[in-house]
């Protein structure tokens, strides 16, 4: 039985000393997809650590919810990683986090994000940034929703990531070749760069 979505992702830590991306996607399924993207957006221990910590617990809040009330989730799950950034981010700097969350079901897209971190969906003729702080869209066969953090999104022009966009390869393959279009930019100024993208695949 073929997958009803297909994922691919990369990701350097660029100029940075700290890798302060951390990422997953997983699905309970294979009618749904749930990503989350968290940057520590500093150069620095702290940075990684919170990053690890904001993308665990959401991982683990999310399948240990029930299927219903996904944007009342989202809104449950930043305040409460912000409880826990203040409860164990307390000796040093304190990273400004930026978190990003997809779920896609039943052709709905749902979406969260706060930062610097950029989503986007990308139906094969209209790529548009989702610039909202939360919100849905429609999700059909062979549209592309990705997420880029600050690193990637500063390093790429949109015409760049629509000219990836369109080859026709696998989301892995794609999401590869946007990360060497950057390193190849050979910019000193970039940072830490993840991308994840999920196509619908039927």
């Amino acid at each position: 039985m073929r997958d009803i979505y297909k994922i691919g992702n990369a990701q350097t830590a660029g100029s940075c000393y700290f890798q302060s991306n951390y990422f997953s996607v997983g699905n309970r399924n294979r009618n749904c997809v749930f990503a989350v993207l968290a940057d520590g957006s500093i150069d620095h221990i702290n940075g990684r650590r919170c990053a690890v910590l904001a993308v665990e617990a959401c991982v683990q809040k999310f399948y240990s919810r029930p299927e219903e009330g996904v944007t009342g989730f989202f809104d449950y799950i930043a305040e409460y990683i912000l409880k826990e950034i203040r409860r164990f981010i307390y000796i040093g700097k304190v990273p400004a986090l930026s978190l990003s969350l997809l779920f896609i079901k039943d052709k709905e897209l749902f979406y969260y994000t706060v930062g610097n971190n950029r989503l986007f969906i990308y139906d094969g003729r209209n790529y548009k940034i989702l610039e909202e702080r939360s919100g849905q869209a429609g999700f059909g066969r062979r549209m592309t929703a990705g997420m880029f953090s600050n690193g990637a999104w500063e390093a790429l022009k949109e015409k760049e990531v629509i000219s990836y966009l369109e080859k026709k390869q696998h989301p892995f393959d794609k999401a590869q070749q946007m990360l060497k279009g950057i390193m190849e930019k050979n910019s000193k100024e970039t940072g830490n760069a993840t991308i994840i993208l999920v196509e619908g695949a039927l």
